[in-house]
């Protein structure tokens, strides 16, 4: 039962559903729920004791402490089988082999079964490939927190990687950072609604008459060209360049992310993580203009425990500058713009049946070129307006 006199948490506006608080309650008295919008928050239960354990974890009622700027290089792995995996050049996944390798925990999102975006933990480098690879949807923290706790109490290396909010979330419920513990950041310009990717992997379901088995956000073909592809179970695939999918131009728009994603305070150089990774942009053409064609990443080291293991792991580096990767990566100076078009989005998506949302503001006219006929797209609006299941 929800309590009508909750504690003090931080306003939705403001929270980022990192789950510190839920994770953190001795009580177990906060869950996180779904809003309107598809978005986590926490809700208070009457177990709640009104102790302020969670007013005292909530990152977005803390101040961050400025850290000293941080040392930028440009690297890229010198496997390239893990470096054609990865959205850019392949540093997740030679830090996180490393981790593997030394008998650690890595932790990151992946894709479960039914195409939601989780946040789990790896042991082997057999299941690498499960973390590698940008997923555009917010991911679901679940007990993450509380598992990373586990693995550093029992002496074990802990690698853990998520959006800026979410480290600092876990370092709160922590309440330090233990030496046993690494973490990294993403370059992060704002996390998409779950509730709009599931009704958007509903939607592809419908159209292809398939189950979706698998889905890359970023595939890469070069360093700088990035596409979206869908796989569905049986064959056949979606394909098309993430800037040109429907699901691509509906997030660059900015349409469905979280509300504190607009505010973010994390979209600067003054990083919360040990390491911070992205694609790095902008460079220089004539700066390794190969292997930029392969993917180039850019690496923040941003702690002398960063810095440690980065001089252990195997990847090219080149030093560059700070302003360099700021003028390249927005994500760096300011979070991304509010859209006008939100509120009209989800007054849509919460008041009515997706396709009329899908035809509002994606255009589905670009699915028929890889994935259905007009047929099949009339049978997905039909389906969905008469709330007909699909037998397939």
């Amino acid at each position: 039962m929800i309590s009508t006199a909750s504690a003090h948490l931080a306003p939705k506006e403001h929270c980022t559903g990192c789950s510190a608080c839920a994770s953190g309650c001795p009580r177990g008295a906060i869950k996180m729920v779904a809003d309107k919008e598809g978005f986590l928050y926490p809700q208070v239960t009457d177990a709640c004791v009104h102790c302020g354990h969670c007013t005292h974890i909530c990152p977005a009622l803390k101040h961050r402490e400025q850290r000293p700027e941080p040392t930028v290089f440009a690297v890229w792995n010198e496997d390239e089988a893990q470096r054609r995996l990865s959205t850019s050049g392949g540093a997740f996944a030679a830090i996180a082999g490393f981790v593997l390798e030394s008998g650690g925990v890595v932790f990151g999102a992946a894709m479960d079964g039914d195409m939601r975006v989780v946040h789990t933990a790896i042991q082997s480098k057999e299941d690498l490939s499960r973390l590698m690879g940008t997923k555009l949807v917010q991911s679901d923290m679940g007990e993450c927190f509380q598992q990373v706790r586990y693995y550093l109490d029992r002496g074990t290396f802990v690698f853990f990687t998520g959006t800026p909010c979410q480290v600092d979330g876990l370092y709160r419920y922590l309440g330090e950072s233990p030496e046993l513990l690494l973490t990294a950041d993403t370059l992060c310009s704002g996390v998409p609604s779950p509730g709009v990717w599931s009704k958007v992997v509903d939607a592809m379901h419908y159209i292809k008459q398939r189950r979706v088995t698998a889905v890359q956000f970023c595939k890469k073909l070069t360093g700088s060209e990035s596409r979206f592809v869908v796989d569905f179970e049986g064959g056949g695939q979606y394909d098309a360049p993430l800037g040109k999918s429907d699901y691509g131009r509906g997030l660059f728009r900015g349409l469905f992310l979280r509300p504190a994603c607009y505010h973010c305070t994390c979209c600067s150089t003054n990083r919360v993580a040990d390491l911070t990774f992205g694609s790095f942009k902008g460079l220089p053409s004539d700066f390794y203009p190969q292997q930029q064609k392969l993917g180039v990443s850019m690496l923040l080291i941003n702690t002398v425990k960063g810095a440690h293991i980065f001089d252990m792991i195997p990847l090219h580096r080149e030093k560059r500058t700070l302003a360099e990767a700021v003028a390249g990566n927005p994500a760096l100076s300011h979070p991304a713009a509010f859209p006008k078009e939100r509120a009209a989005f989800f007054d849509a998506f919460i008041n009515q049946p997706f396709h009329k949302v899908y035809q509002r503001f994606f255009s589905i006219s670009d699915w028929s070129y890889r994935v259905a006929n007009e047929g099949k797209l009339r049978n997905f609006i039909r389906r969905i307006q008469f709330g007909k299941k699909d037998e397939t």
